[in-house]
């Protein structure tokens, strides 16, 4: 192998290292500079690779003269410089010396042009900080795709595109009751379709983008509002419009309608406050009208009791107040009181309405009857309702001859066993309970709240013991 004038680089090798002192026991004499200046600084090799930041095996390799072990000319020279200066040499002369040991070539001066010896070119040495280099590398470059994506998906505003919008308005046939939306938007947004205004309906597009939705139509103009939208963003597309016509062959008034909500059917009130809910269509005021159909049944009684009337039945007379003691809670038989008045309201603008009224204990009918703004009347529908006692009304009367009774209400003594005449009537009020005691049981005949029940001894004996599960033979309490 020729170099184009080897006598020179012989030359300068030979010189450089006859300046250069053979090192002891034939190491480098530049690795014994460095050695010697470090050992005089007091310092070791770990502390000058923390200086340094100069790994210590190159460090020591240096100091050793074994340049095979150091990665390349361009490093060995940085570090024969760096580790001199560090020391306290002369980096150059240092430098000049270590060319001159290990045949480096300058890399200070020209590059010789001609021809060049033939060597071998070390390939790429990968070592173990490449790779954490390279994964490093690779998650910022997924992390900022990511990023930039969502930062475009987030800039920018979904599109949308209407399969017949350019045919509108749409003109369907008579009856018509629904009709296929379809169209295209941006893949993962979603489809907002208003009619006539109300809420909007949500449809999902699929991954190409397309949607399809199938609208309810009613007779005449169906008006529908369209927009995609990203609800990540709230970026929205321009609204579209599409009208429906659906034609109406003979125009014909809606017929008024009405219906309850509330109360159920058969329902019992304990306290008499009732209201009366419903829903209209076509309504412009809505009439209640309650009807008393007589005493509610005893708790636990599926019927009324049938009990004949006594023959003949006398006019009952007033109650006389001085022949019952001063505690009596006898009261005069009262008249049948009349339900509420038939009430009126007008209906609220989506057709409901409300009733509110108080109620006596009793069976009612509740009927509704709905008027359109035209006077057409709806026809009339009802509900029963049951408001139950929640107190013994005890009417006491005596037929057929004198008797002696006694009268108690919830351990209270209202008449302590007087004589009264034939005629004789009284009504007594218990919170519990009321009991009567007869010596001529046969005469005395009680209604209680409202239900007729005929003479005590159909009970059996002298006593009638009631209370809100009706009357029994039972010895006063």
């Amino acid at each position: 192998m020729t170099t184009t004038n080897p006598g020179r680089r012989q030359t300068r090798r030979n010189s450089g290292r006859g300046q250069v002192p053979a090192g002891r026991d034939g190491r480098s004499a530049v690795g014994e500079r460095l050695r010697d200046a470090r050992e005089t600084k007091g310092i070791d090799l770990f502390r000058a690779e923390r200086d340094t930041k100069i790994r210590s095996k190159y460090l020591a390799a240096l100091e050793d003269g074994d340049f095979t072990d150091l990665p390349g000319d361009v490093y060995t020279r940085g570090f024969i410089r760096n580790y001199a200066t560090y020391l306290g040499l002369d980096a150059d002369e240092i430098e000049e010396e270590w060319r001159g040991e290990a045949g480096a070539p300058d890399l200070t001066r020209p590059a010789i042009v001609g021809p060049q010896p033939l060597t071998i070119r070390r390939g790429i040495v990968f070592q173990r900080s490449h790779g954490v280099i390279a994964v490093v590398l690779i998650i910022i470059l997924v992390v900022a795709s990511y990023f930039g994506f969502q930062l475009t998906r987030y800039l920018s505003y979904p599109t949308l595109a209407v399969d017949s919008n350019a045919q509108t308005p749409i003109t369907v046939p008579v009856g018509s009751t629904s009709y296929v939306l379809k169209g295209s938007a941006t893949p993962g947004t979603t489809v907002l379709i208003s009619w006539n205004g109300q809420d909007p309906n949500i449809v999902i597009t699929d991954d190409t983008g397309h949607w399809t939705y199938q609208a309810a139509l009613q007779a005449g103009s169906n008006e529908f509002d369209i927009t995609a939208k990203n609800l990540d963003t709230s970026h929205a597309s321009p609204t579209r419009k599409l009208i429906v016509l659906v034609p109406v062959a003979t125009p014909t008034p809606a017929l008024p309608e009405i219906g309850f909500s509330t109360p159920k059917d058969g329902e019992s009130i304990a306290s008499g406050n009732v209201t009366v809910t419903g829903i209209s269509t076509e309504v412009a005021s809505v009439t209640l009208t309650p009807t008393y159909l007589g005493p509610p049944l005893a708790a636990g009684a599926s019927s009324p009791p049938v009990v004949p009337s006594p023959s003949p039945s006398p006019t009952p007379s007033a109650s006389p107040t001085a022949s019952v003691g001063p505690s009596a809670s006898i009261l005069p038989s009262p008249s049948p009181t009349p339900g509420p008045k038939p009430l009126t309201a007008a209906t609220s603008a989506d057709g409901t309405f409300t009733f509110s009224l108080t109620l006596t204990p009793g069976k009612w009918k509740l009927s509704i009857v709905g008027t359109s703004p035209r006077g057409a009347a709806t026809t009339a529908l009802s509900r029963n309702v049951t408001v139950p006692f929640t107190s013994v009304s005890v009417l006491i009367q005596i037929k057929g001859g004198a008797a002696s009774l006694a009268i108690y209400h919830d351990g209270v003594t209202d008449s302590p066993g007087y004589s009264q005449k034939d005629g004789w009537s009284a009504t007594v009020v218990g919170k519990k309970y009321v009991c009567i005691n007869s010596t001529r049981p046969q005469l005395v005949f009680i209604t209680v709240n409202g239900l007729y029940y005929g003479a005590i001894i159909t009970f059996g004996g002298h006593y009638a013991y009631i209370d809100l599960n009706g009357p029994k033979n039972a010895p006063c309490k």
